[in-house]
């Protein structure tokens, strides 16, 4: 069996935290030959391909169709060089995790806008007016680049205090998103990592200091899920799949949610310690359940 995953340069990957570094070391524990690339690697001639990289570093010219799995997991953000990516690997007749049109068609932070009604009280749009409307509305608010990713990009902001707003939208220009600014962030922002339909674990990110939570800045302490969020779950797990998005990363704050993390969903490295478990190991079996 014989894998590609597209992912970032790895020399500048955390080799004890990083997950797709995980995945990759479990996997060719399991005796597959995993290859690696980034997007910059993949190519067209005569059929979609890759330069890709075997487990020694060797380079070699590989149709796309000689892999049994595909896994996208370059990190955000979703750029033009991104999309294109996206399109390379949809000319594949390989399975393709997560689905390349599923990545393309959901945006991190628009996706979950589907489910409006678990989440905070929230805004999408370029217009300052609307936004200070809405600001002024909730009295605080945090103001979210749509491209934004491990909390950059983030900021809270106040009805007196609206600077933030021209810069973030390029003065009216481009759309952000507004979300009631939530106190129960300060106890932690919840991830909960689900494979296929199934949750396969969570962990509470507590900020260290300040409001972003985050696996890098942020303690990471076991959890699980309250019966609201189970119901939630109940209900984006399987619409998730149909889309083909089978491993996803989504996050919760006071039982509200409000990101659903597709591109490169992380956490694994930490869950399995809080937990005990293997998550590495039951993620490339789904995998290979998958082909």
């Amino acid at each position: 069996m014989k894998w590609l995953v597209v992912l970032d340069p790895l020399d500048g990957l955390i080799s004890k935290t990083d997950t797709s570094l995980a995945l990759i070391n479990k996997a060719r524990e399991k005796g597959i030959a995993v290859n690696t690339a980034t997007i910059e690697d993949l190519f067209f001639d005569q059929c979609a391909a890759v330069t890709a990289y075997d487990i020694n570093g060797e380079a070699r010219r590989v149709p796309l169709r000689e892999y049994d799995l595909i896994l996208m997991r370059k990190e955000p953000p979703y750029d033009l060089r991104f999309h294109y990516a996206t399109q390379l690997l949809s000319l594949s007749q390989t399975l393709v995790v997560n689905r390349p049109s599923a990545l393309r068609d959901y945006n991190e932070k628009l996706i979950v806008l589907p489910f409006i009604e678990h989440m905070p009280p929230t805004l999408v749009s370029s217009n300052p007016r609307l936004i200070e409307a809405f600001v002024s509305e909730h009295g605080q608010a945090v103001i979210k680049s749509l491209d934004s990713f491990q909390g950059r990009s983030v900021q809270k902001i106040e009805h007196s205090r609206m600077e933030a707003v021209g810069e973030f939208t390029e003065q009216g220009r481009k759309p952000v998103m507004v979300q009631k600014f939530l106190d129960a962030v300060f106890r932690g922002d919840k991830r909960v990592l689900t494979l296929g339909t199934e949750v396969i674990g969570a962990a509470m990110r507590r900020p260290k200091q300040g409001y972003h939570a985050n696996f890098a800045n942020s303690d990471a302490l076991q959890t699980g899920l309250t019966e609201k969020e189970q119901r939630i779950m109940a209900q984006v797990g399987p619409w998730m799949v149909e889309q083909g998005i089978h491993f996803a990363g989504l996050d919760f704050i006071g039982e509200y949610l409000t990101e659903i993390n597709i591109t490169c969903p992380t956490g694994i490295v930490q869950v399995s310690e809080l937990d005990g478990r293997d998550l590495a190991g039951e993620i490339v079996d789904y995998f290979i359940g998958l082909i």
